[in-house]
């Protein structure tokens, strides 16, 4: 039997830091997001769902920047994420595969994760560096050369057991 799990927007943080080659970096987050687990074994699966135009920095106009320039939100509002395969590797670690598509890109990538469970939630934890060039997350030649093309994922993920996942996955299938 299988568990459904939704995240809570409350508790859950999904951010990142980018660092520019001449020193300094940025720290942010994005605000609005959804996703669901079904923990099943061997066949557990996993959606994220992210708004880009929700990215905070705390700089308006970077955001701005980020949004039009590095994402192209008006024709990639989301970013996505769909596990397709997920590994106990350790007793509180987790490896999750799947697909992320940023800018229209789908890639595959691997997260290690902790694992903290209670009987009503999940929690997952992780700081991951994916290469932004990969999604062709990049505004021009030299925001290329001047941003380190590494971004390190900061994401704290509490999902709550939810005993109606009929509805929840009907609304994203």
């Amino acid at each position: 039997m299988s568990d459904y799990y939704v995240l809570d927007g409350e508790l859950t943080r999904i951010g990142f830091v980018a660092a520019h080659r001449v020193g300094g970096k940025v720290h942010g987050r994005f605000t609005t997001f959804e996703g669901a687990f079904r923990v099943d074994g061997a066949a557990s699966t996993g959606w994220l769902t992210v708004q880009l135009d929700s990215v905070d920095t705390g700089n308006p106009r970077r955001d701005a920047q980020l949004r039009q320039d590095f994402f192209g939100t008006s024709t990639y509002p989301a970013m996505t994420f769909v596990a397709t395969t997920v590994v106990q590797t350790g007793p509180q670690r987790l490896d999750v595969t799947g697909d992320l598509t940023i800018r229209g890109a789908t890639h595959p990538i691997t997260i290690p994760f902790t694992l903290t469970e209670t009987p009503n939630e999940l929690r997952l934890q992780t700081s991951h560096t994916l290469n932004r060039h990969t999604w062709n997350a990049n505004w021009n030649r030299l925001t290329t050369a001047l941003i380190h093309p590494n971004v390190a994922l900061d994401l704290a993920i509490t999902a709550i057991h939810h005993a109606d996942h009929e509805h929840t996955q009907s609304e994203h299938a």
